[in-house]
């Protein structure tokens, strides 16, 4: 966390009452100063999430925020300020909040559940069963997945695909931590997707950032078109 001395054990108190609420076990670190933060980040000292006052002293929040991306594209960033006048700028790091002074819990505590469930999402991993043996693939790696001729084909964001052996259960069943995960929805029988890969919508398909466009059944347009809006609204 990075805020001015007088806020620093406030917002460690909050955090520290909100870690015990979601029984989540926090290593919490504070600076005061910009430069120490920088300094830490440049040494390759990394976080999983980022608290940031937006102006500070010799480097504000945006200059912090940037030296946060080039070092982990992952991180999540949100913003504590004074004022709005920043928040255009904020995007530009892909903070996931920017929250106005006062400080309000129920805000804070929805800023770090969505974070939270994006470094727990980081961390979790589908096991295929290939012919070449049981690959390993990060969540936050795939485009999305296709069943086809009882085999799932999964696509990566590097364009590499891999194929599994033939499935003994449906699509669903083997797709359900992905399914659960809240960044992944089954737009088709046959296809599920990674919402956050997604570069361009319509009720009929999605393009995918590779330029894969991926059918969305008649039957699912509703649900999918709420989910989407759902998803987007909550993360940007």
């Amino acid at each position: 966390m990075l805020f001015r001395s007088d806020t620093l054990l406030h917002l460690t108190d909050i955090i520290t009452q909100y870690g015990v609420q979601k029984e989540l076990r926090l290593s919490i670190q504070s600076f005061s100063a910009a430069k120490d933060l920088a300094v830490h980040i440049q040494g390759k000292n990394h976080y999983q999430i980022y608290l940031l006052d937006m102006l500070m002293p010799q480097i504000n929040g945006i200059e912090i925020g940037q030296l946060i991306r080039s070092q982990d594209e992952h991180a999540a960033i949100i913003y504590l300020t004074t004022s709005a006048d920043y928040a255009y700028q904020a995007y530009s790091v892909f903070a996931q909040r920017y929250l106005l002074k006062p400080l309000k819990k129920p805000e804070l505590y929805e800023a770090l559940d969505f974070a939270v469930s994006q470094t727990l999402l980081r961390q979790k991993s589908l096991h295929v069963n290939t012919v070449h043996g049981i690959q390993q693939i990060m969540y936050q790696e795939i485009e999305y997945v296709e069943c086809s001729a009882r085999a799932l084909h999964i696509y990566d964001i590097g364009g590499t695909e891999v194929v599994s052996r033939l499935l003994r259960k449906s699509f669903e069943s083997n797709m359900s931590g992905l399914l659960q995960s809240g960044d992944f929805i089954q737009t088709h029988k046959s296809f599920i997707v990674n919402l956050s890969q997604v570069r361009l919508y319509d009720p009929n398909q999605m393009t995918m950032w590779s330029g894969a466009q991926i059918p969305i059944s008649k039957s699912r347009q509703t649900a999918v078109k709420r989910m989407y809006l759902k998803y987007i609204a909550e993360t940007y």
